[in-house]
């Protein structure tokens, strides 16, 4: 008789999607595509000048601190799974950011191709695990006693 997967999980289709989808793969890359956010900020070709008060905040390499926490909590994903909150609000702000530069004519649409995907993708994988399903603790008693103690 074929064994039935436990209600609740699904099996994983495959060995690709299974291992992207563990936590710490998912901070480390967070982590290095917040490195290649920066790396790419250094390199962009700006055609003129940026200007006005905050200009200097569009080119401020603040994937650099993001990088280092998302590879500071992939030593340990359990204590930090609220790291996966910020992932998510990163993301989709990330995917909403190139929208609207596009629609203002600041960016080509092969520019925002591959950060869109990414982020998408990305986000994809965050929500995913914030929202699985999570196996119940085991050993913690399940009734409203405290120590097993009755009166």
């Amino acid at each position: 008789m074929a064994e039935t997967p436990q209600a609740g999980v699904a099996p994983a289709k495959n060995a690709f999607l299974k291992i992207i989808r563990q936590p710490r793969v998912m901070l480390i890359l967070l982590g290095a595509w917040n490195i290649v956010g920066a790396v790419s900020e250094l390199l962009v070709d700006v055609d003129g000048k940026i200007r006005g008060p905050t200009g200097g905040l569009a080119l401020s390499w603040e994937s650099i601190p993001l990088a280092v926490l998302y590879l500071y909590c992939a030593r340990d994903p359990e204590r930090y799974q609220r790291v996966f909150w910020l992932a998510l609000v990163q993301q989709a702000a990330a995917i909403v950011a190139n929208i609207a530069h596009r629609a203002a004519d600041d960016m080509t649409t092969g520019a925002i191709i591959a950060p869109v995907a990414v982020a998408a993708g990305l986000g994809v994988l965050v929500f995913l695990h914030l929202f699985q399903p999570k196996p119940a603790p085991t050993g913690l008693p399940t009734s409203g006693t405290a120590g097993g103690a009755t009166s």
